[in-house]
């Protein structure tokens, strides 16, 4: 027991984001809650942070625990910034033997969970579960049948037997660390080391990288707190787990442990602070290999045509089709045991199913039946794709009419819909859809041509950073795992995977050059130019290290398989060497998997990263960005470019499977625009890309790829847009983006006298956004005396691909927010709209005449040449360009619309004011939609921070 707590003091300046975690966790002290939960991105501190509330705040025994050895290791590494009384901090004090703790103890978490192997209470424990679910699932009657069933499985399939109780003990395992009896699945090692913190009366316990606590880890741990008297818990993160992410338990349990996040540091506050490299992400499409291609064309093919089938009744045959059912179901308002009450009802018990089955009805060109709400566009952007309103109308088609069928046909094609749904992950069960393993998006999630796609990448970037460049591949494997069969014969075992990268790396002149390494869990590649030097780097490296480790290698096509031996070769210890070796430069690029190259891994010279994996949860997707994000010394303004690489075949159904994956993964990246706001969102990587679909990608991948490597070479810029050293906002605030090709903002002139100067988007836009705020100001809706200050703070840019952003700069939320709603309802389809405005241009057609003076008409032809004048002449047509609604907060009434007609004709246009809740103004509005004059797709609201 220690008795007495030394002088220990920190030798450094606290960051401003650790003072404050400081400040927070003195306040939650002083009223008595013990428990701290910071998210902070990597290089942010947080190792330091803990050590100095542990020794100059708690100032009581503690012990950190981590994921692994590498981050144990780095917090008594960081104690080198403390002293104890002016001196180093004696080596007495510290610990990382989980036998022998100390003042301050580093362990792993494995040290204080891990389970026991089991025991006959547990089978015992694990049989009584199988028997309930035997029981539950209806595949026994009674407890005795189902007894008798797991003793017969015993004697005739062992094998089988003991994976079944595997997997019921550890359900056992995990309902028992849910309840107050979680310590008695602990091994007895384990339990020592329990017993040995508590003799030491640790009073602080800190959870490095807390987010590996959901599950089983936070179950015992939750239970540990107790055992230790109530200890100070903090909790460190950088990729804290979301609630949607988790199972509902162990997130109960997550939250009971950390509670709420008591400080958040975003990633941009710490870039612009300096404490962070700055980075840019980028991203390069390919399309699928024709092999690839051909399988997902004909998946494609084959729905489509089980669709038209469904949809068509051959003559003879005894069911409704599809479309019939799905009409009849929303006008009787089926429910599996009868008709609902009413709309309201119905719509409440089967979401999914009657918003997609209306727009399933449209798109058949059916009107919905009496009573039930028409399609609106809101509803077609949501179902946007012939997947998204046919699986649910297909699904309860199968389900609840096919599968109750009396006849045999009907049944047959019922299985066949569900073998086809499932090869585009889709799975039919009993009570509903859901998704599953779909080799469609498998085929484009591996493709080969992700791995081609690295040699202009590469080269680029070579050509850009010379031999500075440090360059880092990570894939989800070795090898590509447990391909299915159906698309064995398309992807081999290596597609996909980091060996299949290291392969097509070497094999290209240009980026064999960055005499490539491999390095996973189990394999070393070295590219063959490299492969003298980096044995004698090596062998001498290891040797300074005190190492005992024999080199051998395998030739190989291209390159030589590594080939070691001794106790000492073991992942920790080749994975050190290797990334020395990357960063002194013997080697310019590294191929590797998540698992190796991920959490704990530290090279503060990447300078680009790019990712193959297909990981999308916000834990994996920081984890695996934050690698790039170190800064280097040596580099004073380093900047790393962060490439995703997405494969498309947008024709064909799930086409677009890979793409919906890389904007997941980004929703919660922040990333600068290049209009240099810091965006939430994949929008942050082209302005084009959106939640829903990227805009026009068929015809622009090639454009779009040559601007990503063009940007790629704007090291420079792209850092200044990120704005080192200026305060960063953390409060969200939002902009409407516009897309000058979907509006045409730039075309023709100003429709008023003495326009010589053509619109731009960015000069339309401004003069769009004047009337709006002095609608707003007239009509009492922003208060009058701030209509100055807002007109000061319009922010109009241009990004590219001719996309505008408008904001106001500071303002309160309300008046923020009436104005983003107004701006982005003019730009966006008419939905239901009260009054609708027209839009003038003036075109001008120029054009060279000649004229005379008045005396030349009596001069002979010969003579009048002499008196010629040329001058510029210009016809003038003005041109209704397009329909747009009237903001609805300014269209409650005719008077204040009229205010807003009143601005718009100053500032944008004349028009006329058309009421559209009557049968001539839908007329109106109907025609300008056949003739192209409203716009059809809605604008982006997008949250940004500066």
């Amino acid at each position: 027991m220690v008795n007495s707590f030394p002088s220990i003091s920190f030798s450094g300046q606290l960051r401003p984001s650790q003072a404050e975690v400081v400040e927070i966790a003195q306040s939650q002290l002083r009223a008595g809650d013990k428990k701290l939960y910071v998210n902070a991105p990597p290089s942010s501190g947080k190792t330091v942070t803990g050590l100095y509330l542990w020794a100059e705040l708690i100032k009581r025994p503690a012990v950190v625990l981590s994921p692994n050895s590498a981050i144990q290791s780095q917090w008594l590494a960081r104690t080198d910034l403390f002293t104890v009384d002016g001196e180093v901090v004696p080596d007495n004090l510290l610990s990382m033997n989980p036998k022998k703790p100390a003042l301050f103890t580093s362990l792993t978490y494995q040290s204080l969970t891990l389970p026991s192997r089991g025991g006959e209470e547990l089978v015992k424990l694990a049989r009584e579960l199988w028997v309930e679910s035997l029981m539950l699932k209806e595949q026994a009657h009674n407890a005795e049948e189902a007894w008798q069933w797991i003793e017969d499985l015993a004697k005739q399939n062992p094998d089988y037997y003991d994976q079944r109780i595997a997997f019921y003990g550890k359900k056992m395992r995990d309902v028992i660390t849910q309840s107050d009896e979680a310590l008695s699945t602990l091994h007895s090692s384990a339990l020592e080391n329990l017993e040995l913190l508590k003799q030491v009366g640790v009073g602080l316990v800190i959870l490095d990288e807390c987010h590996h606590l959901v599950g089983h880890w936070g179950r015992i741990l939750n239970s540990i707190q107790h055992h230790l008297d109530d200890p100070v818990i903090i909790g460190l993160t950088a990729t804290p787990p979301t609630e949607d992410e988790q199972k509902n338990d162990d997130w109960e349990t997550y939250t009971q442990l950390l509670g709420d996040i008591d400080f958040e540091t975003p990633i941009p506050a710490v870039v612009k602070d300096g404490f962070m490299a700055p980075y840019k992400d980028l991203c390069y499409f390919v399309r699928p290999t024709s092999e690839e291609l051909e399988f997902i064309s004909g998946t494609s093919d084959h729905m489509q045509a089980l669709l038209h089938e469904l949809d068509n009744v051959a003559e003879g045959e005894d069911r409704m089709s599809l479309v019939d059912w799905t009409y009849k179901c929303l006008d009787e308002q089926l429910l599996p045991h009868g008709p609902a009450k009413n709309w309201a009802e119905f719509a409440h018990r089967t979401p999914s199913y009657s918003s997609a089955a209306r727009v399933f009805l449209a798109e058949h060109d059916r009107d919905v039946p009496a009573g039930v709400p028409e399609v609106t566009n809101a509803l077609r952007m949501i179902y946007h794709d012939l997947l998204s309103y046919s699986i649910p109308t297909v699904d309860r088609y199968v389900r609840l009419y096919l599968m109750k069928s009396s006849d045999a046909a009907n049944h047959d094609l019922a299985d066949r819909v569900k073998r086809q749904l499932r090869l585009l992950g889709v799975q039919i069960t009993e009570t509903g859809n859901q998704l599953c393993a779909s080799p469609v998006n498998r085929v484009l999630a591996y493709s080969q041509s992700k791995a081609n796609a690295l040699v202009p990448i590469l080269s680029r970037e070579r050509e850009v950073l010379g031999d500075s460049i440090r360059a880092v591949v990570v894939c989800d494997f070795e090898k590509t795992s447990a391909i299915s069969a159906e698309v064995s014969h398309i992807l081999d075992n290596e597609v996909g995977g980091a060996i299949a990268a290291f392969k097509t790396l070497i094999r290209d002149v240009e980026t064999d050059e960055l005499d490539p390494v491999l390095v996973t869990g189990q394999t070393v590649l070295v590219d063959d130019d490299l492969f003298l030097v980096f044995h004698e780097a090596a062998s001498q490296w290891l040797q300074e290290n005190d190492y005992e480790v024999e080199l051998g290698w395998g030739e190989m096509e291209g390159y030589r398989l590594l080939k070691a031996k001794g106790s000492d070769w073991v992942p920790r210890v080749y994975v050190e060497m290797i990334t020395d070796l990357f960063l002194k430069g013997y080697t310019r690029c590294l191929v590797g998997t998540r698992g190796l190259l991920g959490e704990g891994w530290d090279a503060n010279k990447i300078n680009v990263l790019v990712d193959l994996t297909t990981v999308t949860t916000s834990m994996s997707v920081n984890q695996l960005r934050g690698r790039s994000m170190r800064l280097d010394p040596h580099v004073k303004q380093k900047l790393a470019n962060n490439w995703d690489v997405v494969c498309i075949a947008p024709e064909f159904l799930k086409g677009l499977s890979d793409y919906k994956r890389f904007c997941k993964k980004h929703t919660r990246i922040y990333g600068v625009t290049d209009d240099g706001m810091v965006e939430k969102g994949v929008a942050h990587v082209h302005p084009a890309f959106t939640e829903i679909k990227p805009k026009g990608i068929e015809q622009t991948t090639a454009i779009l790829n040559d601007d990503m490597l063009s940007r790629a070479g704007d090291r420079k810029k792209n850092y200044q847009l990120w704005a080192i050293g200026k305060p960063f906002k953390s409060v969200a605030a939002k902009s409407v983006t516009v897309s000058a090709t979907k509006t045409p903002l730039s075309m023709g002139f100003p429709p008023f006298s003495g326009q010589d100067v053509a619109w731009t988007s960015e000069s339309f836009t401004l003069q769009v956004a004047e009337a709006v705020l002095c609608a707003l100001r007239d009509t009492e809706l922003i208060p009058f005396g701030n209509w100055l200050k807002l007109r000061d703070q319009l922010h109009i840019s241009k990004q590219a691909g001719g996309y505008v952003r408008v904001f106001l700069e500071e303002a309160e939320d309300e008046e923020r927010e009436v104005f983003t709603t107004a701006m982005s309802e003019i730009f966006s389809p008419p939905e239901k709209p009260r009054y609708l405005i027209e839009r003038f241009v003036d075109m001008k057609k120029f054009s060279t005449k000649v004229r005379h003076p008045w005396f030349a008409s009596v001069l002979p032809n010969f003579l009048k040449k002499y008196f010629e004048e040329k001058y510029e002449h210009v016809d003038v047509s003005r041109e209704l360009i397009m329909i747009h609604a009237v903001p609805s907060a300014l269209a409650t009434k005719r008077e204040i619309a009229e205010v807003f007609q009143r601005h718009w004709n100053e500032y944008v246009s004349p028009g006329q004011l058309i009421y559209a809740q009557r049968e001539e103004g839908r007329e109106f509005l109907q025609k300008a939609i056949e003739g192209g004059l409203v716009v059809d797709e809605a604008v982006e609201t997008r949250e940004f921070f500066r």
